[in-house]
């Protein structure tokens, strides 16, 4: 049988969602189809199979041609398209006299069967008409009047859990408490010793559902918080469950690091239902866990428009206003893929959590990026972690991502008890304030402008439990966020093929920002978006690595395509930013059409004084003076505050310590 002839494909079977890899069907390309679907703000070829039922099995016709070594694509994620549209609007009235069938030739195709509000996201409609044939035809029709804010299919994603099989390991949880490696894990201990456990926090493991009924999960199982029950539980998300709030001192199994946080579950699936598990029942979820992904394959992944708008609910609106925390896997595809290819973990309103190893070390499979903000410990240097798994039964060897990003909830729940009245932005503001740097001797560390220590391997470092809770006590909440945006910047200026300089273009904000984080939004045409290699570099110098021409994505074109970084944490915005796009491979062309840079953070406390360079900003104390410190050994801007500017010498010290003993005015 010749190669292309059949296409192995992995699918998230239907309404069950439940696993990767439950089924492998195959697509005949003898009698498939070409069709369009909008994903995000791009248009994707796919081929097709069934677009005349209410299900489609479809891959990305990109995927089918032979890539620049001459091999042939299998095996590539694909995803199933359904009948229902989802549409960014307000005004179903309009919708629905859109859609009437006494409008002949303009959406009389379409036999209506349903349309509703979403019943959880505001601002979206769901429509349901007969097949994917008509939704995809009906869809375009309603994107060209111009009246919604997007139109796109209801689709299921292909989904990745993020879990790998690890080495053998010692059966106990030393991702608490390292016997052997004393510093090696999330101080689990300092926390608890402070009294914290999670009591009066809900932690959300977003999944396909988890087994409620372990003896070591049933106590802390809250029904009232979850959107079902028993809907296909799955080891690994009974072991991220277990990882985050396993039931403390109950004579059995395991410990979570928030042991007497309650957890619930909702169900992952389509993109507008796994909307609804973002924003449900926000009014009692603390914290969302996500241990899954797109595909950890070195592309760039979009995703829809209900489901980013979900995430931004969520986190602006749950908790009565203050966020529910949205905690992520950052990904398991090493040095073959990166954090910001995933649009869910590259977002600023998530935490991309990544992992260390038992010895305080890089997990092979943590991948760099620009969007992770710390990690924590998992497998990946001799042991895996231990949890719970179905069967009433225990996971020796778990690992991955998966078990970093609950890891990170129960240590966020451990904050929230400590202090209720943190919002989303306090969260990350207190994980970077308290990470502590870790393998210090590794090249991707680099000093912010700040004297911040940040790592594309690590961000800003790794979880402390017990430096966490007790900052979070005394905690002052930060600001109202504030934002400014560069404008698009029209280039439409070819970049030269081969060539790993590329072309410069710039743009410049005015608005005086502390920063939190920064934005990209970028359209660059090319045939093949692998050969990509993208840079920000703000005001600072500090420098932002979004892309990376490995050679792993075979698709095309970037439009409007957002980018995330953390790296310029607590540095101005105001100033020159620098976008640096190169193409490094032969034979596909590349053309920068625009871009701009978006920037959010709390006003500038540079009124203040030179000296106040860390948070709490506005007043002078022991955190400005370390920064300073950090910043002068390292040789980081913050702490070139005195001429000759350009040189870090003993006048900026003199200079700081009589702006510091000057206080604020």
């Amino acid at each position: 049988m010749n190669k292309l002839s059949v296409l192995t494909l992995t699918l998230v079977a239907g309404a069950a969602a439940a696993t990767t890899h439950a089924s492998q069907p195959t697509v005949d390309l003898a009698t498939s189809e070409r069709a369009q679907v909008r994903v995000g703000n791009s248009m994707v070829d796919v081929v097709a199979n069934g677009l005349d039922g209410a299900s489609a099995l479809v891959v990305s016709a990109e995927a089918l041609a032979p890539d620049k070594n001459g091999l042939v694509a299998a095996d590539f994620p694909t995803m199933t398209l359904t009948n229902r549209i989802v549409v960014e609007t307000n005004d179903i009235a309009r919708l629905e006299a859109d859609m009437a069938p006494a409008q002949p030739g303009v959406f009389a195709l379409a036999a209506v069967a349903q349309i509703a509000p979403h019943p959880t996201v505001r601002g979206f409609a769901v429509v349901e008409v007969g097949t994917v044939r008509e939704a995809l035809e009906t869809a375009e029709r309603l994107q060209a009047t111009g009246a919604y804010g997007s139109v796109e299919l209801d689709r299921y994603s292909p989904i990745e859990l993020r879990s790998l099989p690890t080495d053998p390991l010692f059966s106990n949880q030393w991702h608490l408490r390292n016997t052997q490696v004393p510093l090696a894990d999330v101080d689990a201990e300092a926390a608890w010793d402070m009294g914290y456990t999670g009591t009066g926090v809900t932690i959300g493991i977003v999944e396909g559902g988890f087994d409620e009924n372990h003896p070591d999960l049933a106590p802390n199982y809250s029904s009232a918080a979850s959107t079902g029950s028993n809907f296909g539980p799955t080891g690994h998300a009974t072991a991220c469950a277990g990882i985050a709030a396993a039931r403390g001192n109950n004579g059995i199994g395991v410990v979570g690091l928030a042991y007497d946080a309650f957890i619930s579950q909702q169900r992952y699936g389509s993109d507008s239902v796994t909307a609804t598990a973002f924003t449900f029942r926000n009014d009692l979820n603390d914290v969302k866990s996500n241990s899954w992904g797109p595909s950890d394959n070195g592309w760039i992944w979009d995703y829809s428009n209900v489901e980013r708008a979900a995430i931004e609910q969520a986190t602006e609106l749950g908790r009565d206003g203050l966020g529910t925390i949205i905690t992520w896997a950052a990904g398991n595809g090493g040095l073959g893929d990166r954090v910001d290819y995933d649009p869910y973990a590259s977002n600023r309103y998530t935490l991309a959590i990544g992992s260390a190893g038992d010895l305080d070390e890089r997990a092979w499979y943590n991948e760099l990026g620009s969007s992770m903000i710390v990690v924590t410990h998992s497998s990946g240097n001799n042991r895996g972690t231990v949890t719970t798994t179905t069967g009433n039964g225990y996971n020796n060897s778990f690992g991955g991502t998966s078990s970093a990003c609950p890891l990170g909830a129960g240590a966020v729940a451990l904050a929230l008890e400590a202090n209720p009245s943190l919002t989303w932005r306090d969260i990350q503001h207190l994980l970077i304030e308290t990470a502590r740097q870790i393998d210090p001797g590794s090249s991707n560390w680099t000093t912010n402008a700040t004297g911040r220590n940040v790592s594309y391997d690590y961000g800003y470092g790794a979880i402390d439990a017990g430096d966490l809770v007790a900052a979070a006590e005394t905690w002052v909440n930060v600001g109202p966020e504030v934002s400014a945006a560069s404008g698009v910047v029209s280039v439409n200026t070819a970049v030269p093929d081969n060539n790993s300089i590329g072309i410069t273009r710039t743009t410049t904000i005015d608005a005086d920002i502390t920063l939190e984080a920064v934005e990209l939004v970028v359209s660059i045409d090319t045939s093949y978006r692998g050969d990509l290699d993208i840079i920000l570099t703000a005001p600072s110098g500090t420098e932002s690595r979004l892309a990376t021409g490995d050679r792993s994505d075979p698709n095309d074109d970037l439009v409007d395509y957002l980018f995330t970084s953390l790296r310029h944490w607590g540095e101005s915005s105001q100033g020159t930013w620098t976008l640096q796009v190169a193409d490094i491979a032969p034979g596909d062309i590349a053309t920068l059409v625009d871009f701009e840079v978006l920037v959010y953070g709390t006003e500038s406390s540079s009124n203040c004084s030179v000296a106040d360079i860390a948070v709490p900003f506005g007043v002078l104390d022991l955190s400005d003076t370390n920064a300073f410190i950090d910043a002068f050994v390292n040789g980081g801007t913050a702490a070139d505050i005195a001429a000759p500017f350009g040189f870090i010498d003993l006048s900026d010290v003199d200079a700081y310590i009589a702006a510091f003993l000057a206080g604020c005015p």
